[in-house]
């Protein structure tokens, strides 16, 4: 197997939004009647990190005293999350944009898979400048599948849109979900966790991710690609 092509989810992956999420989640949680600190939500909630949302929302529902509607979480959280993330300055993780380029410069075709909404979407990709990276039609979003991730709809297509079989993409994902997701489209996974945290890194592992990295700024782009060929 060759690497031939590499896709990029975009939330946490790409772009650190996650204390957006985190604290969203926080205060939608507390008006269901629960009092976390982040730490507890992460031990508590199975799916706190790295979601879906829906298996959020879910599992805090059975924490709750049931007297509030699922869908009353899930606005709050997005009302939440919306406000948090006009408040931070959104920017690729450090070294991603280095990263990026040293695999330009190798002539691989590169692409964006990210379910999260559009409109959303847009918002991170024009506050981020990614646009000066990826082409419109290299850039899968959730409107463009059927099926989410754990599902390989959102990897099937970028594999598609950069023309390579999935089975010669690499993935980089920080979601176990998303790893499931790279590893059912045929392709290879790399974690890149944004919370630095043993059951967040295990469970990456877990679902198939080929290596684990902190820190776009510890791959040597060139070495990785040739040690998974």
């Amino acid at each position: 197997m060759s690497i031939q092509g590499i896709a990029f989810d975009l939330e946490g992956t790409v772009i650190d939004v996650e204390a957006a999420h985190h604290g969203a989640h926080l205060k939608a949680m507390a008006e269901m009647g629960i009092e976390m600190t982040l730490e507890e939500a992460i031990v508590k909630i199975p799916h706190f990190i790295g979601g879906p949302h829906e298996r959020i929302r879910d599992e805090v529902y059975e924490l709750s005293d049931k007297t509030k509607l699922k869908e009353l979480y899930s606005e709050r959280h997005a009302f939440y999350y919306e406000k948090l993330l006009k408040e931070m300055v959104i920017v690729p993780r450090m070294g991603w944009s280095n990263f990026f380029r040293e695999l330009k410069s190798m002539g691989l075709p590169l692409s964006i898979g990210s379910l999260t909404r559009e409109d959303r979407a847009h918002y991170l990709l024009e506050q981020a400048r990614l646009y000066d990276f990826f082409s419109a039609d290299r850039i899968v979003l959730r409107s463009d599948v059927k099926h989410m991730k754990p599902a390989p709809d959102v990897f099937l297509e970028t594999a598609r849109r950069m023309g390579i079989d999935p089975k010669n993409q690499l993935v980089f994902e920080d979601s176990p979900n998303g790893v499931r997701a790279a590893i059912a489209a045929g392709s290879r996974a790399i974690g890149m966790p944004v919370v630095i945290r043993g059951s967040a890194v295990a469970a990456l592992v877990d679902a198939g991710a080929a290596r684990i990295f902190f820190d776009w700024r510890e791959i040597n782009a060139s070495a990785l690609i040739t040690n998974l060929a």
